[in-house]
Formats: C-alpha cells, sequence, structure tokens
C-alpha cells in the first residue's frame, strides 16, 4: 500500500478514536447529569453526538499534523508533551473556526467555556490516543518475541482410544 494511502487510513483511524472515545467520555458526564435531573436522555444523546463529530475532525486534523511533524519516527520516539501540544493546537485552531462562523452569537462565558472545552478534548484525546498506541505496539513487539516450541516437544495429545497408537521412543 502506498504511504499516503497508510497516511490516510490512520487520519481515519485517529479520527474514529478520537470520536469514540469522547464519546464515551461525553455520554458518561451525560448520565451523570441525567440522573442528578439537570438534562434529559435526548440532550446528552445529542451532545454527544455533536462532541462526537467534533472530536473525529479533531482527530483528523490532529493525525494529518502529526504526519507531517513527526518525519516517520516510531510512537516510543515522540513526547506526551508535542502529541498532546498538536492535540490541543487541533482544538484551538477548531475553536477558531467556529469562532469566526458563528462566535458572535456567543457569550463571554460561552466563548471561554468552547475555548477550553475544545482544547482539552484535543490534547487529551492526543495524549490518550498515544499511550494506546504504544501499548498496542508493546504487545506486538512482546508476541514477536516468545520462544517457538521445540519440534521434538510438539507432540499431538492422544486419547483413551489412541492409546494403543505409535508412541515415539525417547
Amino acid at each position: 500500500m502506498a504511504r499516503w494511502l497508510r497516511v490516510v487510513r490512520g487520519m481515519i483511524g485517529t479520527g474514529v478514536t478520537f470520536a469514540a472515545g469522547v464519546g464515551v467520555v461525553t455520554s458518561l458526564v451525560g448520565a451523570v447529569a441525567w440522573i442528578m435531573g439537570k438534562a434529559t436522555v435526548i440532550e446528552v444523546l445529542q451532545v454527544a453526538g455533536r462532541f462526537s463529530v467534533v472530536a473525529f475532525l479533531l482527530g483528523v486534523a490532529f493525525s494529518g499534523v502529526l504526519a507531517i511533524t513527526a518525519g516517520g519516527r516510531g510512537f516510543s520516539k515522540l513526547s506526551l508533551r508535542l502529541v498532546s501540544g498538536l492535540g490541543a493546537s487541533a482544538g484551538l485552531l477548531y475553536f477558531g473556526f467556529l469562532a469566526m462562523n458563528g462566535g458572535r452569537n456567543w457569550s463571554a462565558k460561552t466563548a471561554a467555556v468552547n475555548f477550553v472545552v475544545l482544547t482539552v478534548m484535543g490534547g487529551g484525546a492526543a495524549a490518550a490516543t498515544l499511550l494506546i498506541a504504544r501499548r498496542g505496539r508493546a504487545a506486538i513487539d512482546s508476541a514477536d518475541e516468545l520462544p517457538a516450541l521445540d519440534a521434538r516437544h510438539e507432540e499431538p495429545l492422544r486419547s483413551r482410544s489412541d492409546s494403543k497408537a505409535h508412541v515415539p521412543r525417547l
């Protein structure tokens, strides 16, 4: 597969990861608000859906910038600070885009909340994604290091009906 196709696949995968993670966290916070009587189920689902869409866009943008800035380095070589900063920057850029297109209708409190939520969501999702990717890479690497079974120890288990079959001598 061509490198650019792998990058696009990674960008979409990162966007889906961001969306799923943010959707779960938003749903949990919304469930608490629903239990306390502060929100309805429909409101919780609407907010979780909106945040998931935003998180998908942040994930795609973050992944694209990371592909450009990482320069082919592996997950273990990327610093958590760099990745979190790039994710927060993606959130900040999205906030700027929203502010230019609809920010004139925001109150100061709404603008501040949007700024904080989008930047924290971008940075937190980026950090979590890197930690998950490192853990996945470590699991794959450790599986490659498992010792292979020696050929002389690979005898099949025999049932009682096979007990009369040929038994190799040691």
